[in-house]
């Protein structure tokens, strides 16, 4: 449970100086595709872990 405090409240510090959230680097990537056939292959990246270590 502690991690999980620790893990939220350094979520909040690094949302109020603005540093880029690994849900926010997902949704420009996924925004950036051009077709929807390009959105699926996105989609696809990202649930194999594309930004696992974001």
């Amino acid at each position: 449970m502690a991690k999980n405090r620790f893990a939220k409240a350094l979520s909040r510090f690094a949302h109020s100086f603005g540093a880029p959230t690994r849900e926010r680097a997902e949704e420009r990537y996924l925004e950036g595709s051009a077709s929807i056939y390009d959105l699926e292959r996105r989609m696809q990246e990202i649930d194999r872990g594309k930004f696992r270590n974001f």
